[in-house]
Parts: structure tokens; C-alpha cells; sequence
């Protein structure tokens, strides 16, 4: 589920309180802790400026790393121009490497590498960005399939003049992981919804017995009655409160209106 950040009015109350906090620095650090919500690249960057010390800036980038929205490099120098020690910048970088959506683009690495001035920053700042890069798994080897052996001899499957054993590339890159056909198990029930939790038991569980088949009073064989109409929850069971009710869920079914058995 993608992260929303928190509406203006959750988020100026906030940035008021760690504003107008001055006893002491570690209680704006408090502040930000206790809250609650998502923020997006304008909202983090207002919070690190609420904050005078750099130490301080580097502990609520910490705080705030779980906590970022997803966004484009051009709104992370919000973030990262809001420190004013190029190391701190590093580090920053480091905390929303995670969330940034066109880093492998040409122009969000230009957007990111305008932050930093020095030429060993600008290199430091590219090895952070290749940390958390994707697109390797997406390149196939043209020749692969083959194992090296003693004295520089090859292992290989292929046959000769024939060196893509599995295919061409482009079939190759059908069967990649998230590519291709989607493949569903028969077995597979699509309108079930997996746990995301992978120890936890799933939620496909059995359907439960009804309120009259469990919890049955004596002597009411065939209860509730046949009423003519469509029925509605709960069905014939006891009214669950004075919002509830079903055909005849109280009293007798067999009594008319005057009150007499027939």
C-alpha cells in the first residue's frame, strides 16, 4: 500500500510544537518521535529546518526514513539542501535513497548530484545511488549458461554454433521474474487475498455455522419461520440490537394474530 502524507492540518499542529519548543533541543527530537502519519519531501524538509543543531537534523532524518512518502529527486533536494554540512548530506542521501522513483534516470541524477558541490561528494553521492539499483537482475547474458573449468577451459551446455541453449534473448526475458505471461496455480483462489505476513496462517478460513445451528434453543424445531420474502441478516437468529431484526426472530411462529395455537 503506497504511503499518503499526513493532511496540513495534522501536520501544521506538529511543526507548530516543535517550532515553539525552545527548552530543549531533545524535546523537539520528541516531538517528532511520538507523532504519527507520513511525510512527504516539503513537509520533512520544514521539520529539518525546525531544527537549528546538525546533530539534531541527522536524527530526524533517522526518525523520518521509515516515514517518507515516495517521491522524485527533484523534491529530495528539499531534504537534502536543508543540511548544511555536505557530510550530512551523504548520510541523508543514504536515509531516502529508499524512496526516490527516477534516480536510474539521467535527470534525476542530475537533480541529485547539483546538491553536492565537491567532485568527491558528487562520486560518493552515485555509489549510495547504485545501492539500491534494480535494473541489473533485468540484463541477460548474451553467452551465458557456461562454467569455467581448469586451465582456462569452459564448461558449457550449448551446442556448437548454437550458443543460446534456452532461447533467444527476448524469450529468455519472458520467463524473468515479472515478465511474460502471469501464471495462476489451478489450485489458486483469486478472490482469496494472501496474509503479507508469510508465518501467518491464511485467511481462507471455513465458513462458520449459523446462529441457529450452534446456539439452537430446545423445542424450536424448524425455527425461524418460513416467511414469504426475501430474508436479511441475521436470518431468522435473535435481533443483535434495537437496530437489527429478521423474519420472526422472536416468539412463536405458530401463534396468529389473536394469540391462539392452531
Amino acid at each position: 500500500m503506497a504511503k499518503e502524507s499526513q493532511p496540513d492540518d495534522l501536520f501544521q499542529p506538529l511543526l507548530a510544537r516543535i517550532q515553539q519548543e525552545t527548552d530543549s533541543p531533545d524535546k523537539k527530537l520528541q516531538l517528532l518521535y511520538s507523532s504519527r502519519g507520513y511525510f512527504d519531501a516539503p513537509q520533512a524538509s520544514e521539520i529539518l529546518h525546525a531544527l537549528s543543531r546538525p546533530e539534531d537534523k541527522i536524527k530526524a532524518i533517522k526518525m523520518l526514513e521509515a516515514r517518507l512518502c515516495r517521491m522524485n529527486c527533484r523534491d529530495a533536494r528539499l531534504v537534502l539542501t536543508a543540511f548544511n554540512i555536505q557530510n550530512d548530506r551523504l548520510v541523508a542521501l543514504d536515509s531516502v535513497k529508499r524512496v526516490l522513483t527516477d534516480y536510474q534516470t539521467v535527470v534525476g541524477e542530475e537533480y541529485l548530484l547539483m546538491t553536492f558541490p565537491f567532485e568527491c561528494d558528487k562520486r560518493a553521492a552515485l555509489n549510495i545511488i547504485r545501492t539500491v539499483r534494480s535494473d541489473v537482475a533485468d540484463k541477460i547474458g548474451a553467452g551465458g549458461h557456461q562454467g569455467y573449468a581448469a586451465m582456462g577451459g569452459l564448461f558449457s551446455q550449448a551446442r556448437p554454433l548454437l550458443p543460446h541453449m534456452y532461447g533467444s534473448l527476448q524469450e529468455q526475458a519472458l520467463h524473468m521474474p515479472g515478465h511474460g505471461k502471469i501464471e495462476v496455480p489451478p489450485t489458486a483462489k483469486p478472490s482469496v487475498v494472501p496474509s503479507i505476513y508469510t508465518g501467518h496462517p491464511s485467511y481462507a478460513y471455513p465458513v462458520d455455522k449459523s446462529y441457529i445451528e450452534d446456539r439452537g434453543y430446545p423445542g424450536t424445531v424448524g425455527f425461524p419461520a418460513k416467511v414469504v420474502g426475501p430474508s436479511h441478516y441475521p436470518g431468522g437468529a435473535p435481533s443483535l440490537g434495537n437496530h437489527g431484526g429478521a423474519p420472526a426472530p422472536t416468539g412463536f411462529p405458530r401463534l396468529d394474530s389473536r394469540g391462539f395455537a392452531y
